[in-house]
């Protein structure tokens, strides 16, 4: 198998670190950071209404960016690709553009997971402070999938949105989609169905058409590119029917003293700040890196082995010590994510002391607290892995792992 941690300069650079926090984001092969340095010394430009060759050569670089991630989800056109500053930006804007165009107004409800990110639970509850929307909470079920019976029990004509997670960021499981909008869009056409990706794109392909979804957002720096950068799609003849919350820069056509006139062209009646170039350089560089290592396929081949190698890992270890797990044993239908509670240690305590053996991972309530109160948490690490961790990295956490718990009861 090949050696991916090679391709990342960070390793090289931090003898013996172990890595175990590419949930929260991922480490940058040298590919992307050359190519982020050799853009900005050659051909770094502001872009739109140019006339110059830097500026050129930025704007097809970006639109390069763009049709690769078009080309990435089986988005028809790159026009439909928003870049934001990042997924949880992503998710504010929609929410409130939603709320401004009158899709959603009082007493609508959005349908959100128990497992969602707060990126996806805090905007829904701006908009009920401000509008008075309703939110309720899909259950899962005991393996952390979906409860598609307690979706299908929650479905009602108020019901506008169902805005839902691919993959939770806690369990590591994958929320069956294409069921989901099968369900969603059977029971009504006209609700909307959004997924976040943030967890999903780094780790396999995420099909647009086949989920059946009208949007999607997720974040470039878990996919190994720079962060500040997050991107949203959504179907042309929903963005056409939207209204942006901002107005200003390339979201405008004309401004006069007291008046002004919107600009309706795609995208750039969204993207009203100065673009992120180098970070949409870098997820475009990213994403070639993918291609270069054997797509998507390459990833979920290493990623299998390693999930069920860890699984077995924590088996053992797991009875040993009663520690409390958020995710199921079973290796199938998940991501390499593994969260979990040593009784009578806290998090921090059990995180702090493996980072003193250069062991990353991360403690504390990942942003997912409504989950966590649920499961009588307040508080787990979380181990995650990504293609530049190995088998003898797994043996070396759990060595450790068990040192460590020793050494804290």
């Amino acid at each position: 198998m090949r050696d991916f941690k090679k391709d990342f300069p960070i390793f090289e650079n931090n003898p013996g670190l172990i890595f175990m926090d590419s949930t929260a984001s991922s480490q940058k092969p040298a590919f992307v950071i050359d190519w982020i340095k050799e853009y900005l010394e050659n051909d770094y430009s502001n872009i739109h209404r140019w006339a110059y060759s830097l500026a050129e050569r930025s704007e097809d670089l970006y639109e390069k960016s763009k049709k690769k991630v078009a080309d990435f989800i089986g988005a028809d056109s790159w026009r439909e690709v928003i870049y934001t500053y990042n997924a949880n930006y992503a998710l504010n804007f929609i929410a409130w553009s939603l709320g401004k165009s009158e899709f959603l107004k009082k007493w609508d409800k959005v349908l959100v997971s128990i497992v969602e990110h707060h990126s996806n639970i805090v905007p829904w509850l701006i908009l009920k402070d401000e509008i008075g929307i309703e939110i309720e909470y899909i259950n899962v079920d005991e393996d952390f999938n979906l409860d598609l019976d307690d979706l299908r029990s929650k479905l009602d004509e108020n019901v506008k949105i169902v805005s839902v997670t691919h993959v939770s960021n806690v369990t590591g499981q994958i929320f069956d989609l294409e069921k989901v909008g099968e369900i969603v869009k059977d029971y009504n056409k006209d609700i909307l169905f959004i997924a976040d990706a943030s967890q999903s794109f780094p780790h396999f392909k995420v099909d647009v058409k086949k989920i059946n979804c009208d949007m999607i957002f997720f974040t470039a720096h878990k996919v190994m590119a720079d962060s500040w950068l997050g991107v949203w799609w959504a179907k042309t003849e929903l963005l056409d029917k939207m209204k942006p919350i901002f107005s200003w820069g390339w979201a405008i056509s004309w401004v006069k003293k007291f008046e002004y006139k919107d600009n309706n062209s795609l995208p750039e009646k969204f993207e009203v700040w100065t673009p992120n170039m180098s970070g949409a350089v870098s997820l475009l560089k990213a994403l070639e890196y993918i291609d270069s290592i054997g797509w998507y396929e390459k990833i979920e081949e290493v990623e299998n082995e390693l999930i069920e190698y860890t699984v077995e890992k924590w088996k053992n270890i797991k009875e040993k010590y009663d520690i409390k797990i958020l995710w199921s044993l079973n290796p199938k239908n998940r991501v390499w994510v593994f969260s979990f509670l040593v009784p009578g240690i806290h998090s921090i305590d059990l995180a702090d002391a493996l980072a003193e053996e250069d062991i990353c991972i991360r403690a504390g309530q990942h942003c997912a607290e409504p989950f966590l109160q649920s499961e009588n948490c307040s508080h787990t690490c979380r181990m995650s892995l990504y293609i530049y961790n190995d088998k003898n990295e797994i043996d070396r956490f759990f060595e450790l792992l068990d040192k460590v718990i020793n050494k804290l009861k």
